[in-house]
């Protein structure tokens, strides 16, 4: 059921079953509509007009990813590299002492690692 989640969350436009199907790699018309009927009960999808699309609950795990340029990607990592070029300009430009630096780059790291640890999970979970 992940996977037809991810799917549709990759994709944020409407989708048939046939279409989910062939992309997920499931063999039964009738199991892909049982996991988007499952989906649009729990909530993260909803049915227009015969097609189904991705509603992000946001009390959802599953919120911290977002589909993003055609790809899933934890919410963590536009995130990190925002620090990351605002701290590199800052360095660059500023050239304030290392200490600085270095207590701006802590938290960044803990974005970068919590990021690529989720990566994982999410290709994991697709596989």
């Amino acid at each position: 059921m992940a996977r037809v989640y991810f799917i549709l969350l990759k994709h944020g436009r409407p989708m048939g079953v046939r279409e989910i199907q062939r992309l997920a790699g499931i063999s039964s018309s009738g199991s892909t509509k049982y996991y988007l009927d499952r989906l649009v009960e729990l909530g993260f999808a909803e049915r227009r007009s015969g097609d189904y699309i991705v509603k992000v609950n946001k009390e959802s795990l599953l919120s911290v990813y977002v589909g993003l340029l055609g790809s899933i990607v934890p919410r963590l990592i536009p995130y990190a590299v925002f620090s990351t070029v605002l701290i590199c300009i800052y360095a660059f430009l500023a050239e304030p002492p290392i200490d600085s630096i270095i207590v701006a780059l802590t938290p960044t790291a803990f974005l970068w690692i919590e990021g690529v640890r989720l990566t994982r999970l999410i290709k994991k979970l697709l596989s």
